[in-house]
């Protein structure tokens, strides 16, 4: 059933008309695996606490 909505947003996406963060919420696809990773790296905590920052919630939830 979504395939039409995929092959619509992508034909979109490559003519320019969505941006990046349009099509996918990559910081919060990030985010989600970050919060099931079992070790982090200072990097990758220092990027989940911006994106918490950014998207105005909590960095350990």
């Amino acid at each position: 059933m979504l395939k039409r909505f995929a092959a619509e947003a992508w034909r979109r996406a490559d003519a320019g008309e969505l941006a990046d963060e349009e099509l996918h919420r990559c910081a919060a696809q990030w985010a989600g695996l970050y919060n099931r990773m079992h070790t982090h790296e200072d990097d990758e905590t220092a990027s989940r606490f911006q994106i918490a920052a950014d998207s105005g919630e909590r960095a350990d939830g």
